[in-house]
């Protein structure tokens, strides 16, 4: 593996993720491009997380990219466009020993595939220089594990040429002043996660299961509403719990979220069982 210096980066070519929304999904059309499970988030508003590989990957601003979940981040362009990846900075988010595998795809055929080494608390500059590709895909695992790991990306240096200037990505979930503290707005209800076994604050009841399907991703970096839960099968305004959170890392414990509740996640599927501190889904009348 050789490091580069950035100077060899074009300022217009290198994607540094910063002035995106609070811990929000990458949009497609983010510097020309489609993204899948590509999340950003200002270290800043983390200090809690300054041991972990968000901080140590750090190089431009305060700004990461990262993979939801440990799953597979993809970063494509449609053809006959294509894109130059050259380098980029990252760390491993919780643990060491990370192996980071990469493979690309040129006009949908395969074209290169690479694998390395990561750790949490030192970055590793990773220089690939793979030309005119349609599609990269990342993928973290440490050895003889079944789950994938999170990573966390910065500077990203590429050359594209259909590359855009915008920086903006959009969210229909907004959780601005309009709610109150671990609460998302979406449409004219005001929504949070508690771990309070199906009791709703006054003015709030339980929301569905169909409503938390589509805004689950705006929880992300935020927190419990009062207590962190001690199951993880969210209760709903449905008679079965089919919503859960999968990430042992997240599961039962101190926020912020960095996993959301997912369709059959940990396991939860047409469950009744109810915990005194279950996790609950609640929206305002």
């Amino acid at each position: 593996m050789n490091c580069i210096s950035f100077v060899d980066c074009l300022q217009s070519n290198l994607i540094t993720f910063e002035n995106a929304s609070t811990y929000s999904k990458i949009s497609n059309g983010y510097h020309g491009l489609k993204w899948t499970n590509a999340y950003v988030l200002d270290t800043e508003i983390y200090p809690q997380w300054s041991e972990s590989g968000f901080y140590s990957a750090v190089k431009s601003g305060t700004w990461v990219a990262f993979n939801m979940n440990g799953d597979r981040m993809t970063i494509a362009i449609d053809t006959p466009n294509k894109f130059s990846i050259k380098s980029f900075v990252v760390s491993s988010a919780w643990n060491d020993r990370v192996t980071l595998s990469m493979v690309s795809q040129r006009a949908s055929t395969y074209y290169k595939e690479a694998s390395f080494k990561i750790e949490k608390n030192r970055s590793t500059t990773i220089e690939l220089n793979w030309l005119d590709i349609n599609t990269i895909t990342f993928y973290a695992s440490i050895k003889n594990s079944q789950h994938g790991e999170v990573f966390v990306m910065d500077d990203l240096c590429l050359d594209s040429n259909t590359l855009s200037t915008s920086t903006s990505t959009s969210t229909s979930v907004e959780t601005i002043d309009k709610c109150s503290l671990n609460e998302a707005l979406y449409q004219t209800h005001c929504y949070y996660l508690d771990g309070v076994g199906g009791e709703c604050r006054y003015g709030y009841s339980l929301g569905s299961e169909t409503i938390l399907s589509l805004i689950a991703d705006s929880f992300i970096g935020l927190n419990y509403k009062t207590a962190i839960s001690g199951n993880c099968c969210v209760i709903t305004s449905e008679k079965y719990s089919n919503y859960g959170v999968n990430s042992v890392d997240q599961c039962n414990k101190q926020g912020p979220f960095t996993a959301v509740p997912s369709l059959n996640g940990g396991g939860c599927r047409n469950h009744t069982t109810e915990h005194p501190r279950q996790l609950t889904f609640c929206m305002s009348n």
